[in-house]
């Protein structure tokens, strides 16, 4: 593992979710290249932090946004959130899941009964220099810190792209496979609390 010294993890939750953009752009491209299937590899490469993290950010009452900086350089980040899911949220499906042919299951699965409070790890992302120096474990530890601890919430989501081989990492932090997202567009682990 490599080790650097400059290293620091801050949280960014009041400062907005802008000092992500271009980490956020650089984790959807990643994504668009890692997907199998075309209409996947496409649906993924439309995304963007615009039309992605920003509205989930600005969206979200209840979030945390931890950014690990290289001294003043964001090189990574994490991005959780917990919401009370409903019947009706649930069925919900993103502007940009239209694209995806015969829907499927969305973002959580149909054995979850509602309403119940939920706890996600929204986003994930490393600058590829930086992989292999423990920031993934890092702002994934003190995510589920957060995620545990809150209030009422009895589960836990993570959602992996398809062709992210991401499953065996959050294997270690207790998520097992839940159901595929859309279609297999995205797989989602989940974790009872």
């Amino acid at each position: 593992m490599k080790k650097l010294t400059n290293l620091m993890i801050r949280d960014c939750t009041s400062q907005g979710s802008e000092i992500c953009h271009e980490l956020a752009d650089a984790l959807y491209q990643h994504q668009a290249a890692m997907a199998k299937d075309p209409l996947h590899k496409e649906t993924l490469g439309n995304m963007r932090y615009e039309n992605r993290l920003k509205p989930s950010f600005d969206n979200t009452e209840e979030k945390l946004l931890l950014v690990a900086f290289d001294g003043e350089k964001p090189v990574g980040y994490l991005f959780a959130a917990a919401e009370e899911v409903t019947e009706e949220s649930r069925r919900q499906l993103p502007p940009w899941s239209e694209r995806i042919p015969g829907g499927g299951t969305g973002f959580y699965p149909d054995w979850l009964e509602t309403p119940v409070r939920v706890g996600a790890l929204n986003n994930l992302y490393i600058l590829p220099e930086y992989r292999g120096t423990g920031l993934g474990d890092a702002l994934t530890t003190k995510g589920m810190e957060w995620l545990r601890a809150l209030p009422g919430a009895r589960y836990l989501f993570v959602d992996v792209s398809e062709g992210n081989n991401a499953a065996d990492f959050y294997a270690r932090y207790g998520f097992k496979f839940s159901h595929d997202v859309l279609g297999g567009i995205i797989k989602a682990y989940y974790q009872e609390i």
